[in-house]
């Protein structure tokens, strides 16, 4: 993932849910928090509010490839949880990315 590595543990995901800041856009919510490594790492979640699994895998890979292509331009050292809203459905890589550039942004961690 250009750079990053992927959240995996639970307890992981629960310290950004409670300690991390958060960002609130049409198709996507952003949790960012200060780890203590030299890399960033991303976990995405998609529920099962957003549709059956095709869906939920096409949301993912939205959000990862608009992950990747903003990626470049993020500060290093910060663990970030990305969660599909049902808005995203329908949606193309574009209008994600541009969420998700507008959450970057309003935390402040582009370079």
């Amino acid at each position: 993932m250009n750079g990053a590595e992927t959240l995996k543990l639970n307890k992981d995901f629960k310290r950004l849910y409670y300690r991390g800041k958060c960002v609130v856009t049409r198709t996507v919510v952003l949790y960012a928090q200060k780890n203590r490594l030299k890399n960033n790492r991303l976990g995405l979640t998609c529920g099962k509010s957003i549709g059956k699994a095709n869906k939920r895998n096409r949301a993912k890979r939205l959000m990862r490839e608009s992950y990747r292509l903003l990626s470049g331009d993020l500060k290093q050292g910060f663990d970030f949880v990305i969660i599909a809203r049902t808005a995203i459905c329908g949606k193309k890589c574009p209008s994600v990315q541009k969420d998700l550039r507008y959450a970057f942004d309003k935390l402040n961690l582009f370079l």
